[in-house]
């Protein structure tokens, strides 16, 4: 575990001391956030010392442990960070008897630093502060407010301009993004295991759009005003190859082929000698390229240049380029073979005519986006005029306007702004213009229903369309419906296995089978067993097992590393009508015993018609299965993942009674 905060003694565990410095004011960058001077506005500042900033004051706390709960909702702002997240980013695995207790009291000091208990004065949205049931919501009107935040929406438009060939907006975009940051991610606070989580994932992020701040650059043909930021980038990283690439497209282009030969030698050098490494075929080529003055190295308004189609190292093509908008398959992918079949045959099959449609359906944590990645990329070259994908749900979890959709897939395709209406009935038929003659494939993930879909069907016949959502979207014309199950033993294992190690799977084969079946062969909850047992080395896997067999625990232990499988449950059971809970609780309170339609009926005073109904219902959404299905009388039952989910809603259950230490 990495602490960042050492030195002098900390202050009083409940302390509420305040650091507020004049001069703090100045570390959010040279664009303060916006209207942190309102009264009742507030502005973190985590890309660097931690600055709270309330009603246009300096309010940063110095008390170590209120930093980290600040800091770790912050991260998770307009979410619910859970108690047990709390504890355990504060304690790690060793919580005092007063954890619980504690935490509420810091919960109460924030409140009463920020004066969230105070009610809206003008009948604006102001920020808040709020309990959640098994945690906490720190709930801001602006989350841009968060310099984290406004650092990733700056990295996402700027990839956008990137992709759109507008080099001069990404570049800038990308500068501004980099400015945000003032030092290390809240490089003052001690950081548990989710912070530190969090500050991997922003660190590594800050590279990256570096990386892409310095390619626009190339492609503007900068090369020479970057050579020294890229001179020292490579010396404090010597074996990154793609910074060591770009200083030799630059020094190539300035007239500097020997000195760009040498950055290649160095690399090489350092590669062999510290990873027994040779440079990657990728860099091997360029090097041969730039001995050999290759024109394919020139700027396109050089003398030299020759437009060449898809090569890697010309930085401007000719004409825009097909869209690639797959999402990059996941590493530990397994299993799925018929279903990958079953896509394949149904997208390229010889028996299909005109355009085809599937809707992937599957519970919440199945891994419906991770397997339309992986098979959308087996049959890319069947549609070789591009491939979009497109995330339906917004950040706030609302869908994202039919317009908005429009507008992004055609100036994908390579329409400029001014072409594409404001009305979403004629942007429609504009993308229908555009994909008439086009062998295009496109992906809707995270859909709710048909309605907005109606305006996003490619209108060529050699299209297809992949409609992602988590229940049955019935009014797609023509579209066969794709349900993906659980994963079997044998792919739970291997799953399990890549994460934690074959070595300890193998040793344990029956605890990790016994995992896999209390994880319910969730491929979320696999992954989150797996990374808590990958980031804990020494624990037998009959631990963990221990751990998770008890019901009032397990939420608890798939609740890990940014995995929360209890709220991606909780969300399904969010969306169903008051009938369908009602139902949904009463067949959950059997404790897993299988019931009868006539059973469930008798449960929830309804006729055995009308309970089969909703039944059908809650079978369609996956979150009951229908056993003996080809039997007179087949049985109905609750997963036990999604049981704990419908429990946990039941005042006076079982499982409710022993989980809160009531007796009744």
């Amino acid at each position: 575990m990495q602490n960042r905060q050492t030195g002098a003694a900390a202050a009083p565990l409940l302390s509420l001391q305040l650091d507020s410095r004049p001069d703090e004011a100045t570390r959010f960058g040279p664009n303060p956030l916006p209207g942190n001077e309102s009264t009742g506005s507030i502005g973190l500042g985590l890309l660097g010392p931690l600055v709270l900033e309330c009603g246009g004051a300096i309010v940063t706390p110095s008390a170590p442990k209120l930093r980290q709960v600040l800091s770790l909702l912050a991260v998770q702002a307009n979410s619910v960070t859970r108690v047990d997240q709390l504890v355990e980013e504060l304690w790690a695995e060793n919580p005092p008897q007063s954890a619980l207790t504690t935490v509420q009291t810091y919960i109460y000091q924030l409140r009463k630093l920020l004066r969230l208990d105070d009610g809206p004065s003008d009948g604006r949205p102001t920020p808040t502060l709020v309990g959640h049931p098994g945690g906490y919501i720190l709930r801001l009107p602006h989350l841009d407010h968060i310099d984290a935040n406004r650092f990733e929406q700056l990295t996402r438009r700027g990839r956008q301009e990137l992709l759109g060939r507008r080099f001069d907006a990404a570049s800038e975009t990308f500068r501004e993004a980099l400015v945000l940051w003032r030092g290390g991610f809240i490089e003052d606070v001690s950081t548990g295991p989710l912070l530190y989580t969090h500050a991997t994932r922003l660190d590594e992020l800050r590279r990256t759009v570096l990386a892409l701040r310095i390619e626009a650059d190339l492609q503007l043909g900068r090369h020479q005003e970057i050579i020294g930021e890229l001179t020292s980038l490579v010396s404090a990283e010597p074996t990154r190859e793609d910074l060591s690439a770009k200083l030799m497209i630059a020094l190539y282009r300035s007239g500097r082929r020997a000195e760009a030969l040498g950055v290649y030698q160095r690399i090489r050098t350092a590669l062999v000698d510290e990873l027994g490494l040779d440079p990657a075929a990728e860099l091997q080529r360029l090097h041969q390229l730039i001995l050999e003055a290759d024109p394919e190295l020139d700027l396109p308004d050089a003398p030299a240049a020759q437009p060449m189609s898809r090569q890697r190292f010309q930085t401007v093509h000719t004409g825009a380029p097909a869209p690639a908008q797959l999402p990059a398959e996941i590493p530990d992918f397994v299993g799925r073979a018929p279903e990958i079949d079953r896509f394949t045959q149904l997208l390229t099959g010889p028996d299909v005519q005109g355009l085809r449609v599937i809707n992937v359906i599957g519970r919440p944590g199945i891994g419906k986006s991770a397997f339309v990645a992986k098979a959308a990329r087996g049959v890319r070259e069947h549609f070789p005029d591009g491939q979009l994908h497109v995330d339906l749900t917004g950040e706030d979890g609302a869908p994202v306007a039919s317009r908005q959709v429009l507008g992004g897939m055609l100036r994908a395709l390579g329409a400029d702004e001014a072409d594409i209406p404001n009305s979403a009935a004629e942007a429609a038929l504009t993308f229908r213009s555009w994909t008439a003659d086009r062998r295009l494939l496109v992906v809707l993930d995270k859909a709710h229903s048909a309605d907005p879909l109606r305006h996003l069907f490619p209108s060529g016949s050699a299209c297809a369309l992949v409609v992602v959502s988590r229940t049955p979207i019935d009014a797609l014309p023509g579209a066969v419906r794709l349900r993906l199950p659980v994963l079997s033993v044998a792919d739970s294992t291997r799953l399990l296995a890549q994460t934690v190690g074959e070595s300890r799977v193998s040793r344990e084969l029956d605890a990790t089978e016994r995992l896999a079946e209390l994880a319910d062969r969730l491929p979320l909850a696999l992954r989150a067993i797996g990374a808590k047992l990958a980031g804990r080395p020494g624990w037998h896997l009959s631990r963990m097992v221990a751990r998770m067999t008890d019901e009032r625990n397990r939420m608890n232990e798939l609740s890990y590393a940014g995995f929360d499988v209890f709220d991606r449950l909780a969300e399904a059971y969010q969306t169903l009508s008051a009938r369908q809970r009602w139902v949904f609780r009463r067949l959950a309170a059997a404790d897993g015993t299988p019931l009868t339609t006539e059973e469930v009926a008798e449960r929830v005073s309804m006729s055995p018609a009308v309970a089969q109904g909703v039944l059908d219902e809650l079978i369609d959404a996956d979150l009951v299965e229908e056993l003996d299905a080809d039997s007179a009388e087949p049985s109905h039952a609750v997963p036990a993942l999604m049981r704990l989910v419908a429990l946990s809603a039941v005042p006076g259950s079982s499982w409710w009674r022993n989980t809160t230490g009531q007796s009744g």
